[in-house]
């Protein structure tokens, strides 16, 4: 994550500056545009480590290279909501906590908040001063948590969100690197037999004067277009990959990558399957803790990292704000699962709708282990052909001429 200052102009039409950290300009804009502020900048800004909203310390040299984690935040969580209920105080349980960690960035944070709690302010408003650390979900929770006097067990709650949020993230992040690393590999093998073994073959031939086919000769070609004009390969793919990336960043690269995900033949089933259990999860997780449903949507909301179904959710929103019961106005976003709805709709009429959002949640993750379990295994074969057949061609685009002169001598 980099650090970005931004100016803007906020509600009261006054203008601010401040920092914030982030992924992108793009998410440290829809964190200032969910705050009503008008964004006049945003640059970005490399070092440091966030203290509080707006301020920066340097917190020796590690912490430039260290991050805070979904692991780290849970295992936080969970021993601070411990405390609470064994009845420590809030500030020696942050003490304690701040002693123990060995992440330096959210040690950094810890203290912060820490002092704080010391100055009077409740705790969810200096987690409001570090948005990219903690999540409106996790504030919402912590809000509530302080609202019922049962803080420890919310923070408790918001640990095995965090938890069962970060195995699902790991599992698809681990179905999707295999095969970018299988391609890498192949493609590395690729340019070795481009660079070191096909010029020898080349001078091979010509000695034999045997005639070159068109695939061969293609072959000798790109051989020599790499080891002579390579440069200009890796220029074009640099300048593939920038332009690439700033597109995929852009509201509409993002919406056309999205809208992929939800339709391609491959990945569309485990892209539904893992966003029915963030937002089952999620909405269950703030629905227990006392939490309203439009703010519960609202807040889901932004834990979906899909635009199309951001979308939907908005509109099911709106529908509620009519009147609309929360199953009613699934059906009519389109997006949800049957089964979603329909327990939805149990869970209205028997008056425990987080039990039974919270038993979609279980079973749309197991779903999303035997969807990556079975994509793993599609991929697997795939791979072998791919790599096979690509390393194959070279192979007998390079033997052909060998074939055609033992055809003439026969």
């Amino acid at each position: 994550m980099a650090f970005y200052d931004y100016k803007i102009i906020n509600a009261s039409g006054k203008t601010a500056t401040g920092r914030l950290q982030g992924a992108s300009d793009y998410e440290i804009a829809d964190i200032l545009r969910s705050k009503g502020y008008k964004i006049i900048f945003i640059h970005e800004k490399k070092g440091g480590v966030l203290t509080s909203q707006g301020s920066q310390s340097q917190g020796g040299i590690f912490s430039r290279f260290s991050r805070i984690s979904i692991r780290d935040l849970s295992i936080f969580t969970n021993q601070f909501g411990t405390m609470l209920n064994a009845g420590l105080s809030m500030s020696k349980a942050l003490d304690v906590m701040q002693k123990q960690t060995s992440n330096p960035k959210l040690s950094v944070v810890i203290q912060a908040l820490t002092d704080e709690v010391q100055k009077g302010q409740a705790l969810s408003q200096g987690l409001a001063k570090f948005p990219t650390v903690f999540s409106p979900l996790y504030i919402s929770m912590v809000q509530a948590g302080e609202a019922s006097g049962n803080l420890g067990n919310s923070l408790i709650t918001m640990s095995g969100f965090l938890q069962r949020d970060n195995e699902i993230r790991a599992k698809i992040r681990g179905a999707m690197s295999y095969p970018v690393a299988v391609l890498a590999f192949a493609l590395l093998i690729v340019i070795g037999l481009f660079i070191f073994v096909i010029p020898t073959f080349e001078g091979f031939l010509k000695q034999l004067g045997a005639p070159l086919p068109a695939a061969t000769k293609l072959i000798f070609g790109f051989a020599d277009l790499l080891i002579h004009r390579g440069w200009i390969l890796l220029i074009i793919v640099i300048i593939i990959g920038v332009v690439y990336t700033r597109w995929a960043r852009t509201p509409r690269g993002r919406r056309t990558l999205d809208l992929i995900k939800l339709r391609a033949p491959v990945i569309s089933g485990l892209t539904k399957k893992s966003a029915m259990a963030r937002f089952s999860d999620t909405f269950s997780t703030l629905f227990s803790g006392g939490i309203p449903i439009v703010e519960c949507l609202q807040t889901v909301k932004g834990t979906i990292d899909n635009v199309i179904i951001g979308e939907t959710i908005e509109g099911v929103i709106d529908s509620i704000k009519k009147g609309m019961s929360l199953s009613a106005a699934l059906t009519q976003g389109g997006l949800f699962t049957a089964m979603l709805i329909e327990m939805t709709g149990i869970g209205e009429e028997s008056g425990s709708l987080d039990r039974m959002l919270h038993k979609v949640a279980e079973f749309y993750s197991d779903e999303v282990d035997h969807a990556v379990d079975n994509l793993t295994s599609l991929i697997n074969p795939i791979m072998m052909v791919v790599v096979g057949g690509l390393i194959g061609g070279v192979l007998i685009g390079l033997y052909l001429p060998i074939f055609t002169m033992a055809s003439y001598v026969q």
